[in-house]
């Protein structure tokens, strides 16, 4: 409960400042956010043998994480990037940008987007 708290609060907040009302992308944007928070705290409670902490973290992240689409396949995700490549006509590290940009609508939600970096670098390089 705490959690779905926090989530509605994160949004109501973006909602308020920006004077805006959110659409879906933009909620999965919020509730990504809050992961990448998650997975950050867990990182430093487990730096600082603070296991209970971490424990907690995760809990809450695994909640957070049944908010998102259905993750991609790696078989998926190769084949996005792939297409999203040549579509650009990609050719060097130059034109990661370019081809990150694409992708993002594509894998909001459904993949990792340091996950999708590394990707695209490995293919590009």
């Amino acid at each position: 409960l705490t959690v779905i708290r926090g989530l509605q609060a994160a949004i109501k907040q973006i909602e308020v400042d920006d004077r805006v009302e959110l659409d879906d992308a933009q909620v999965l944007a919020v509730i990504e956010k809050q992961i990448k928070q998650r997975k950050e705290s867990i990182k430093a409670f487990l730096g600082a043998s603070r296991d209970d902490l971490a424990s907690k973290e995760q809990a809450e992240l695994e909640i957070l994480s049944q908010f998102l689409p259905e993750a991609m396949t790696e078989e998926e995700l190769d084949s996005i990037i792939a297409q999203t490549i040549s579509a650009q006509e990609a050719t060097s590290m130059k034109d990661m940008g370019k081809v990150m940009n694409s992708l993002r609508p594509l894998i909001a939600g459904r993949a990792d987007p340091s996950q999708v970096s590394a990707k695209i670098k490995a293919k590009l390089s």
